[in-house]
């Protein structure tokens, strides 16, 4: 790959800073993708104790009900977020536990869980940008351009 193509695969993905994915590019063009773990246990809030990397790996949805409030997605929704799950570094080869999704909404912050039973295994916090896609996975829409072959 060139240089140019390599900034520019950088410059987007650092547009999803906020979502666990920042970039770096050094004076000559060469650009870096830090793929580590997600970087935003200060802007999670009162989910912070659910995202940062020592906490457990699941935990009881009523714990984190009782600090937030729960919405429970669509099917839908939840296959959405379970692809979202496996994209966000550190990148996972597995399906993440779970048979269902919430959203768990507190202090103008979201953080989205996958469940299993009454645990949640897999959590990462929500931009407003996939709260957007999730709203529209909801309503159906598909983003389709042009007409369905």
């Amino acid at each position: 790959m060139n240089n140019a193509f390599l900034a520019l695969t950088a410059a987007g993905l650092a547009g999803l800073g906020g979502f666990g994915i920042s970039a770096q590019t050094t004076p000559v063009q060469t650009a870096q993708v830090v793929t580590g773990a997600p970087d935003y246990i200060q802007e999670a809030g009162v989910f912070s104790q659910w995202l940062d990397p020592d906490a457990p790996r699941c935990v009881s949805v009523s714990k984190i009900g009782s600090v937030s409030r729960l919405t429970k997605l669509t099917p839908e929704q939840f296959q959405f977020v379970r692809a979202l799950y496996v994209a966000i570094p550190p990148i996972s080869r597995e399906l993440p536990p779970g048979d269902s999704a919430v959203v768990a909404s507190a202090s103008g912050r979201s953080m989205i869980a996958l469940i299993s039973g009454n645990q949640a295994c897999a959590r990462f916090l929500a931009p407003d940008f996939v709260l957007s896609m999730l709203a529209q996975v909801g309503r159906g829409e598909n983003g389709a351009v042009g007409d369905p072959i």
